[in-house]
């Protein structure tokens, strides 16, 4: 069953509905729409027992996947596109200019990349914790924990430490990952980022990525960022 919640600004302008999906990539928008300063409803959503999401998303989207944003009747689907769209239209305070050009290409292509390149990993290295963490039969366990090992040891961990090499490195001596602003690339890679803490293992830590750290820092500071995490535990609370 959905929790409906309108939230943000009272001035005039689309409407807009946010389908939100509780555990789902949907965080990230409603800190996105809070940058923004947009006026939108939330339709709130909780996952099954077998941590699925409800048929009831289907009526918004075939995928039936969240999130999914509705503004002014056209229906927007895929995270790195709902970003991108957004930002376009009513946020280019949150990109490079398009004069500057390597600025804006690593913007563009970080909008590509967290979904395209990091995020499968990610999703891999929870469906290995789940089958480690599946209630099995006691003689059963040694060999889904085996298995799961074989998954993370030679392919999930080694992608995983690449890509976070890569994003330390970009955030080297600057306090966004496109140059010292805050843009929606960084807004789209803080769910793959924090996530990360508590999914792929200890070697994901703060001497190790000093910069990914400060600058999750450094997000959680921003009265936005703030007010959009107080909006979701609000909507969860009502679940």
């Amino acid at each position: 069953m959905a929790e409906a919640e309108t939230t943000g600004s009272t001035q005039a302008g689309p409407k807009i509905t946010l389908i939100w999906l509780n555990e789902s990539r949907a965080q990230r928008i409603v800190w996105l729409l809070e940058e923004l300063g947009l006026e939108y409803e939330v339709k709130a959503y909780k996952r099954r027992e077998d941590k699925q999401a409800p048929a009831e998303l289907k009526e918004f989207h075939p995928l039936g996947k969240a999130p999914v944003l509705i503004i002014d009747g056209r229906t927007l689907a895929e995270s790195g596109f709902i970003v991108e769209y957004l930002v376009d239209r009513f946020g280019p305070r949150l990109k490079p200019p398009t004069d500057d050009a390597d600025n804006y290409l690593q913007y563009k292509h970080l909008l590509h990349y967290a979904e395209g390149s990091l995020q499968p990993y990610l999703l891999l290295a929870l469906v290995v914790s789940m089958i480690k963490g599946a209630p099995v039969p006691f003689f059963i366990k040694p060999i889904t924990s085996r298995i799961a090992d074989q998954l993370s040891k030679p392919f999930i961990t080694p992608n995983l430490v690449s890509n976070f090499d890569y994003l330390e490195s970009l955030l080297k001596g600057k306090l966004f990952f496109v140059g010292n602003e805050l843009s929606g690339a960084d807004i789209l890679l803080s769910f793959p980022v924090e996530s990360a803490a508590g999914r792929v293992g200890s070697w994901f830590n703060k001497e190790k990525y000093p910069n990914l750290f400060a600058w999750m820092d450094r997000i959680k500071e921003r009265p936005a960022y703030t007010q959009a995490h107080d909006k979701v535990a609000k909507i969860e609370a009502n679940l």
